[in-house]
């Protein structure tokens, strides 16, 4: 934002050189980045954050400069020359889409002489960096700069017709001011004649109706325009203005009528134009005054800087705020239009702490500081990515929302329908996911794609199941849950963390058990096959290459590799392997606290062990085995490797352990490992069928 030096003069006195202003106004959180010298002005380039769109005009930054130096602000007077002819006789306004366009005013002005703005107002718009082009145009300008709302002229010859703001039409064209063409949808909000698209809304005219020197008659608009649609206008077409840049922030209501008065009153000083009577106004804005409380000893306390209410209320009369006493130490204060962005009694505290100037508050805290505790939840994840980090995980941060189809094809954890939005921000991705597989599928697409095949995926996401008496709430097992009452609508989030990696099952199977580790819950988790038989279904796996965690009796994830249909879907050229995790229910589980123990003071005595079970036969039966067997001093059962072949018959699988024993108080004897020894493999020999392997 440019404003000019001199120009700032004209409406409050001060002696402040460049400089000083620039600093006293950075102290005010108007930050000043660079004062540039221009002929005999100079040009003051100032930071405005998005909140503050009444400091984008002279005015606004010429009423800070009042409350600094105590100078009274003048706002100019605006005189107008009506003609006994109504405006309505020229010309007439529609708006089609009240929410985009909540008000729309239109002045018309006739016998205009268009020719060079005056040097003043055309130097004052060159040291702000606006090219002059002729008084009509230039005097527009010049009004959105003065006091920040846009105005836009039509030579009224041109138009077919009256004015309409209405979507534009799909396959519309529209060629604009600066030379460029854009092809319109219906997305776009469009000034338009009673035949075609006459101007973009809120960014640019149109080339058609441009001012020119032959323009006789003018139509002045001003007008307020819904700023998200402006600023998705501005993105999609690649078109931005010193008009939109305002408009995407936000103008003040009463100032649009009040610009168009100024604009019409120049027009006609410096063109010499006689005004139709009357304007044209289609409002249907709602303002209600807004009133804040300010209860002054709070000030002191998030200061830490006394001050009595005659004070507080000088500081915010200063700045055009309305204050009205209510007892000795509270305020009723009264926000203006042009300020948006107050809207509670800390916005207030910070604008009297800004204008006192942040170097008067105090360094020492006078706030009560509190540790706030980190929930369960939390420190879970914290946990998760920190361990799959250090396994060499990169996590991934995907939407939440998908195709209906890929919404249907991956559904691991219930059977319902996806929740659907009916405004989806791209309309083919409408459904909430309710697995997190496909997201992180397209991200690995997008690595293959760019010459990155193999990946190490996580993400730690919530999915979005709808709520329903009947619904499972684990993988294709179904569990009773309470019924949700009948005007509950929002969806169960269920937080999961999934993993993705171009890896073999049992390194993504050792991953998932270092997270369970980590968390404390690896010891009461079981993992087991998915069979086609089994009540668990993950259709997105391939057969006989998935398993289902449980942590007791419930499924808290499934693992496995993804299946040729998934893998031909999402067009990957190998196939992944993918687990998913419910960290809802891995935190309930979770153990966080670490205990320590002594370091161990004695030796120990591993005896490997070699055994023949059948192929069915997971591992973790056969460590539950060795737990419970009864072994003395028994320490730690270690998994080595399994073995398949010409040695085993078939139906069979050697399983190759090491058991590791340690007495706390002396060195065991080999005697008392054998002794041992022989209660595991009886112990397996029992309840498994397990034979030694020669």
């Amino acid at each position: 934002m440019n404003v000019s030096y001199r120009w700032l003069q004209d409406y409050c006195d001060f002696e402040l050189s460049p400089e000083e202003l620039a600093r006293l106004l950075s102290l005010r959180g108007v930050a000043v980045e660079a004062v540039t010298p221009v002929g005999n002005d100079y040009c003051l380039t100032l930071e405005i954050t998005a909140n503050r769109p009444d400091l984008l005009s002279h005015i606004g930054v010429a009423r800070e400069i009042a409350a600094i130096t105590g100078s009274p602000l003048r706002i100019p007077d605006v005189s107008l020359a009506e003609d006994e002819r109504p405006v309505t006789q020229f010309a007439r306004v529609e708006v089609h889409l009240p929410d985009l366009c909540p008000r729309y005013t239109a002045r018309v002005l006739h016998e205009v002489k268009v020719a060079p703005a005056p040097d003043e107002m055309r130097r004052r718009l060159e040291t702000v960096g606006i090219r002059p082009v002729n008084n009509v145009v230039d005097i527009t300008n010049y009004v959105l700069m003065e006091c920040g709302q846009p105005e836009h002229a039509f030579d009224l010859a041109r138009l077919r017709g009256g004015i309409i703001v209405r979507p534009a039409i799909l396959g519309e064209t529209l060629r604009l001011i600066d030379g460029s063409q854009v092809r319109l949808t219906p997305d776009h909000l469009v000034i338009a004649d009673t035949e075609r698209p006459v101007a973009l809304a809120g960014i640019m005219g149109g080339i058609e109706t441009e001012i020119g020197e032959a323009t006789r008659t003018v139509l002045l608009e001003s007008a307020r325009f819904d700023p998200a649609n402006i600023r998705r206008t501005c993105r999609s077409t690649g078109k931005s203005s010193d008009s939109s840049y305002r408009f995407e922030r936000g103008v003040d209501v009463p100032t649009v009528e009040w610009a168009s008065r100024r604009a019409a009153s120049l027009i006609q000083q410096h063109a010499g134009a006689r005004l139709a009577a009357g304007v044209i106004d289609v409002n249907f804005t709602r303002q209600t005054p807004r009133t804040v409380r300010l209860r002054v000893p709070r000030i002191a306390r998030v200061l830490g800087v006394g001050m009595t209410a005659a004070e507080a209320g000088r500081v915010l009369k200063a700045i055009g705020f309305g204050v009205r006493p209510e007892g000795t130490e509270e305020l009723a204060v009264a926000v203006p239009s042009f300020r948006p962005d107050v809207e509670a009694e800390i916005d207030l505290i910070e604008e009297v702490a800004r204008c006192r100037g942040y170097d008067t508050v105090p360094d020492t805290p006078h706030l009560l500081v509190t540790d706030v505790p980190v929930s369960k939840p939390d420190r879970v994840s914290a946990l998760v990515r920190r361990t799959l980090v250090l396994l060499g995980y990169n996590e991934a941060v995907t939407t939440s929302f998908l195709s209906d189809e890929l919404a249907q094809r991956f559904s691991p954890w219930t059977t319902e329908e996806p929740i659907r939005v009916h405004n989806p921000l791209r309309s083919d991705e409408a459904a909430m996911r309710r697995s997190l597989v496909p997201s992180l599928l397209g991200v690995a697409r997008t690595n293959q794609d760019r010459g990155s095949p193999a990946v190490r995926l996580f993400e730690v996401g919530r999915i979005y199941l709808r709520r329903s008496p009947s619904a499972p709430a684990t993988p294709g097992e179904g569990r009773p849950r309470p019924a949700a009452p009948r005007h509950a609508v929002l969806p169960d989030e269920k937080r999961c963390l999934t993993i993705l990696a171009h890896d073999d099952f049992f390194a993504v199977k050792g991953t998932v058990e270092a997270v369970l580790s980590q968390t404390g819950v690896l010891q009461r988790a079981s993992f087991a096959p998915i069979t086609a038989a089994g009540a668990v279904s993950v259709p997105f796996l391939a057969p006989g290459a998935a398993g289902v965690w449980r942590v007791g009796a419930s499924v808290v994830g499934y693992l496995g590799e993804l299946s040729e249909d998934a893998v031909a879907a999402f067009r990957l050229r190998s196939a992944p392997c993918v687990a998913e995790l419910d960290l809802d229910a891995i935190a309930a589980a979770a153990s966080l606290e670490r205990r320590c123990r002594e370091l161990p003071r004695f030796p120990a005595v591993a005896r490997d062990l070699a055994i023949i079970v059948c192929e069915e036969t997971p591992w973790a039966a056969i460590a539950h085995t060795i737990q419970e067997a009864g072994a003395e001093h028994l320490e730690e059962v270690t998994f080595r490797e399994v073995y398949r072949g010409p040695q085993i018959e078939p139906g069979k699988k050697g399983v190759f352990l090491t058991i590791v024993y340690r007495a706390p108080d002396r060195t065991l004897t080999h005697d008392e490992v054998n002794v041992a020894q022989e209660r595991v493999v009886d112990a397996l020999a029992a309840r498994l069928g397990a034979v030694l392997r020669a």
